[in-house]
């Protein structure tokens, strides 16, 4: 069977139709949700790009080893195994990162790829002649990362099928017509839409927000708090760009599934729609998703449709990026050749049996040098960094993107990160302890007033890191050696 993995970046799960939205437009979701299999607590695993695109090459958990970066030379990935097996895989994406100068290589064990530049701080066009003008550029400095971004524009917008996420599905759509005769293809379309800049056709801003606000715009909101940033009326606006990309998006995601649907394959595909995380979006008071990774940027949306299975359910048990890989290998007919030391499991069992016992009791989730977190559905744990903030290694040949100069050097196995080893701004790195059904906005930390509970959910987090060989010193790092 076919597979299609769709990846929309910066997606928030309560931003769509099938988890209860009642004011985004996303037809084209929604109609493919009613009949797919809609899981309720999928959550990312390695946290934020990168890394949870090497979870779904690898199907491994990356945070506890590294940070941000390229596939290791010895990562043996799900494209690679499919293109070892002579079927075809393909890869469509406008994501920068997966060539820019930290990463450039998550496309290379495909059997072909299409990279659709000029996203966000890509470098494409550097012609000095290229009028470019955005009153975004006039409020520094938010926005003046923005300018590669606002210059790409310029140079080849004309229609709306010049926005990049019409680019990606529209190759895609085409990729459709040429390949639908392949048995078994893998083909990934991984999208930086609905991420920031937040700047879609102006007509889809004004679905959401004032079409006569001529106040100050941000297409990058700061990752900070709203307050001393934006006012009332800028956040609105903010929330308006935001959404509207999310109904660009919806547009030319049906657009695919419409040609998917054209050239008769859907009884013969498995098609697999999702995120990487979210953001916030004045949620806890912040805009941006660098900080505490709290329900709106860990709860992800997840969509199946199975020709045979799962068709308008909503499969309650625990799922992760993780769990692509396994999957893809079953239906493309290579369970044999599935690697023995991941940590996902494939979805078939949940599609098949959307009632069925889930065998994870919880399921870790986090970011290099921040903290490990762990949820059971009802209580969601963040173990801060000791505040002595013990040695951190990185097991991994690639220096970070936001590696510092003094980076010890690669053993064979890791290197020592520098001093500057945790992120602790605005509270990132406190213990935080969440009662999710009486607290699904997580306002109220009870890592102190409920001991018994805190120390069930670390002994758990314990367990499900030896589970994974996670390295040993990150129980001393998190202070779950006391425990």
């Amino acid at each position: 069977m076919n597979v299609i993995l769709i990846v929309c970046d910066t997606w928030r799960r309560d931003h769509s139709g099938a988890y209860g939205n009642e004011w985004i437009h996303t037809p084209n979701i929604n109609r493919f949700a009613e009949k797919s299999a809609v899981f309720e607590n999928a959550y990312c695993a390695s946290y934020p790009t990168l890394p949870c695109r090497r979870d779904i090459a690898t199907g491994r958990y990356e945070f506890p080893w590294r940070g941000w970066g390229g596939l290791e030379p010895d990562d043996v990935t799900v494209a690679a195994k499919v293109r070892e097996a002579e079927k075809v895989s393909y890869f469509f994406t406008d994501v920068y990162h997966h060539w820019g100068r930290d990463a450039g290589n998550y496309w290379a064990d495909f059997t072909g790829f299409d990279l659709v530049r000029g996203q966000e701080r890509d470098g494409y066009i550097t012609d000095a002649d290229v009028q470019f003008e955005h009153r975004a550029l006039d409020y520094p400095p938010h926005n003046r990362k923005g300018e590669p971004h606002f210059r790409n524009c310029q140079y080849f917008r004309r229609e709306e099928k010049d926005w990049f996420s019409p680019q990606v599905f529209w190759r895609a759509s085409r990729w459709i017509q040429h390949n639908a005769a392949h048995e078994d293809f893998f083909l990934m379309i991984d999208s930086f839409d609905p991420h920031e800049p937040w700047d879609p056709p102006r007509h889809y801003i004004n679905l959401y927000g004032d079409p006569n606000y001529d106040g100050r715009e941000f297409v990058c909101a700061t990752y900070a708090p709203v307050k001393g940033n934006l006012t009332e009326a800028e956040l609105k606006q903010v929330q308006a760009q935001y959404a509207g990309e999310i109904t660009m998006l919806d547009r030319w995601f049906g657009h695919f599934i419409d040609q998917v649907e054209a050239m008769g394959i859907m009884d013969k595909t498995m098609i697999i729609l999702t995120t990487d995380h979210g953001t916030h979006n004045g949620d806890h008071g912040r805009t941006g998703k660098n900080w505490v990774l709290m329900e709106e940027i860990s709860h992800i949306p997840l969509m199946v449709w199975h020709p045979e299975l799962g068709h308008g359910t909503r499969p309650k048990q625990f799922v992760q990026p993780i769990d692509f890989f396994p999957t893809i290998m079953e239906m493309a007919g290579l369970e044999s050749e599935i690697p023995d030391n991941l940590h996902g499991q494939s979805l078939l069992p949940w599609l098949k049996d959307p009632d069925a016992e889930d065998n994870r009791d919880a399921i870790l989730f986090g970011e290099f040098r921040c903290t490990c977190n762990i949820t059971d559905k009802e209580y969601v744990l963040f173990q801060g960094v000791d505040p002595s903030n013990p040695p951190l290694y990185s097991y991994s040949q690639i220096k970070s993107k936001w590696s510092s100069d003094d980076w010890g050097p690669f053993d064979g196995t890791r290197r020592l990160v520098g001093p500057k080893n945790a992120n602790t701004a605005g509270g990132k790195n406190e213990t935080r302890l969440y009662h999710l059904p009486s607290d699904p906005k997580q306002e109220s930390n009870i890592a102190d007033s409920e001991p018994e509970q805190l120390r069930r959910l670390q002994l758990l987090m314990i367990e499900k890191l030896k589970a994974i060989d996670a390295p040993e010193e990150l129980l001393v790092r998190f202070g779950l050696d006391k425990v």
